[in-house]
């Protein structure tokens, strides 16, 4: 049963707490450096993969393991704005890396006395992310499920309101599929990389800007490319 934090009296405010601030501060200049480094480091691979139609970031995927690969401020802003604006109690993420995104989407979640439930394949990066939301005062309201997000999310209860695909790229339509019995009405999906993963995610993109589907959705020229979908269909 998610927590709800209306019942405590605790006050809130939302992305301007201090922790929540100061964590996301550190976090993205930590990221900033690091993830630097590890581009300098994938340069060669890039720069070959021009040559044999690679996009950067699927030339750089084998150096991405100690990477944050983070959602920006304006994005991370962006999404927390959108799940409070829409009342969203149960948000959920596939890919939570560092958990820099998830702080943004559990502070939505403590705002609108509903929880978080991210995910992350890689152990280590899991209880990093663990451990950012417990510094940002948001372990309350979050979790982060470890290992193939396909088991992970299989029982978890709806409806849901607001999911972010940011893991790999191959799983965003097993994983919305997944969950879309489970949606609510006018449930909320966005999804990172549509640029940067152009051919990786035809296939995706396809299914959610079918006409004759379920989704109203438009593609957003923010980061690396982002998609915003509406789930119009009532269970």
């Amino acid at each position: 049963m998610p927590f709800d934090c209306r019942q405590t009296g605790q006050a809130r405010s939302g992305l301007n707490d201090a922790d929540v601030a100061q964590t996301l501060k550190q976090l993205h200049h930590q990221a900033s450096g690091r993830d630097a480094l590890v581009f300098a480091r994938a340069l060669p691979a890039i720069i070959a993969g021009k040559f044999t139609g690679r996009s950067t970031f699927e030339a750089a995927e084998p150096y991405l393991a100690k990477a944050f690969i983070p959602v920006s401020e304006e994005f991370g802003r962006f999404m927390y704005l959108t799940a409070l604006s829409r009342g969203a109690k149960n948000i959920v993420e596939f890919g939570s890396s560092y958990g820099i995104s998830s702080i943004y989407l559990a502070a939505a979640a403590r705002e609108t006395g509903g929880f978080f439930t991210g995910t992350e394949k890689d152990i280590a990066k899991a209880a990093v992310a663990l451990e950012n939301l417990d510094a940002a005062g948001l372990s309350r309201w979050s979790d982060i499920r470890e290992g193939d997000a396909l088991e992970s999310l299989a029982p978890l209860e709806g409806p849901v309101d607001f999911l972010f695909l940011d893991g790999w790229k191959d799983l965003y339509i097993p994983v919305l599929k997944l969950l879309e019995p489970k949606f609510a009405p006018g449930a909320i999906v966005f999804a990172d990389n549509i640029h940067s993963f152009r051919k990786t995610l035809k296939p995706f993109v396809d299914y959610i800007s079918d006409t004759s589907g379920d989704y109203e959705t438009t593609i957003l020229d923010i980061g690396s490319g982002v998609s915003f979908s509406v789930w119009r269909k009532a269970h």
